[in-house]
């Protein structure tokens, strides 16, 4: 009798551990991710923000807190906010640079603390190959600034023709390197493919500032009777130049418009047919690889690669609501 009851205890015990998953599917250790960011109010970063979010519920017993500075031009309050978050002692820190060598002795610090970070949009200059031996950081999730802009190039002279003509590039920074990848990407293509195209001189509206956009671009027309083109490095600028092509009376398509990223009002203008086309990234992918690359690192040691591309895509008028871009433009 005694036997029966024995068996009887170990068959309920196993039925009972089957039944809440406490031992077969234990819950995965809870893990606290900071992310800081480039920015937070703008819809982009808030995209990247929701594909983050997505990515820690999906892999479980995740909790993300993501953060940023009230624009792109302020370099010390992110890194105040990049030592607060080391200083919370976190498993694990995604990091989007807007600096160079500033934030080193930043990563550096959390790498002596053990703890592991991922850059995610933007990179900071770090000194040899990203990797665990790197103590500045595992690697970036990126888009390939050079080769979107490079096909914002491509698609620039397809528009202007066999003619060519002066195109004016519109920088968002000249610091950062999303920014200046984007503005050489475009600058190198077109000196290297295509001959007919004069390049103005690259001018700026640092942080993506849209009134000084349209300034820039309302003095170039005057400047300039025959421009032709205008390609901003990003949603900002874009919108700005439109807004410069509004108040002058431009026909739509007499000077060509190439932006980058999405935004409801820039969305709004390629259909209107004020603009032409942009580049877009895919922003919840950036968010959703940096968080999986840190989790998978810390719950299961797997080293992730020191590059992941993210990818882009060019749309205009003709594909702008087919899924694979749709699914990547933000409002």
């Amino acid at each position: 009798m005694k036997k029966v009851l024995t068996i009887v205890a170990v068959a309920s015990a196993m039925a009972l551990v089957v039944g809440t998953g406490s031992a077969v599917n234990a819950a995965p250790k809870a893990l606290k991710i900071e992310l800081i960011s480039k920015g937070e109010t703008h819809e982009f970063w808030q995209a990247v923000k929701k594909g983050a979010m997505d990515q820690a519920a999906k892999m479980g017993n995740v909790t993300v807190r993501f953060q940023g500075p009230a624009n792109e031009t302020m370099l010390d309050k992110q890194l105040e906010m990049l030592d607060g978050a080391i200083a919370t002692k976190p498993d694990a820190i995604g990091y989007a640079s807007l600096g160079t060598t500033e934030p080193l002795k930043h990563l550096a610090a959390a790498n002596k603390k053990g703890i592991p970070v991922y850059m995610f949009d933007t990179a900071a200059k770090c000194k040899g190959k990203l990797g665990v031996k790197s103590n500045c950081a595992l690697g970036v999730a990126y888009t390939n600034s050079k080769a979107s802009a490079a096909l914002a190039a491509d698609k620039m002279a397809a528009l202007l023709g066999a003619a060519g003509g002066k195109v004016l590039v519109v920088g968002h920074t000249q610091t950062n390197q999303t920014g200046t990848d984007r503005r050489d990407g475009f600058v190198n293509r077109v000196k290297a493919k295509y001959p007919k195209i004069t390049l103005l001189e690259v001018q700026y509206a640092e942080g993506g500032d849209q009134t000084k956009a349209q300034d820039i671009v309302a003095a170039a027309l005057v400047a300039n009777k025959d421009l032709k083109g205008v390609f901003g490095t990003n949603e900002g600028v874009a919108i700005g130049a439109g807004q410069a092509f509004k108040a002058a009376g431009l026909a739509n398509g007499a000077v060509k418009l190439i932006g980058y990223d999405s935004g409801a009002l820039q969305i709004a203008n390629i259909k209107s047919g004020l603009q032409q086309g942009a580049i877009t990234q895919s922003p919840l992918g950036i968010g959703a690889k940096t968080v999986e690359a840190l989790v998978n690192y810390v719950r299961n040691k797997k080293v992730p690669a020191p590059l992941i591309d993210t990818g882009f895509y060019y749309y205009d008028a003709t594909n702008i609501d087919k899924p694979e871009i749709k699914g990547n433009l933000y409002q």
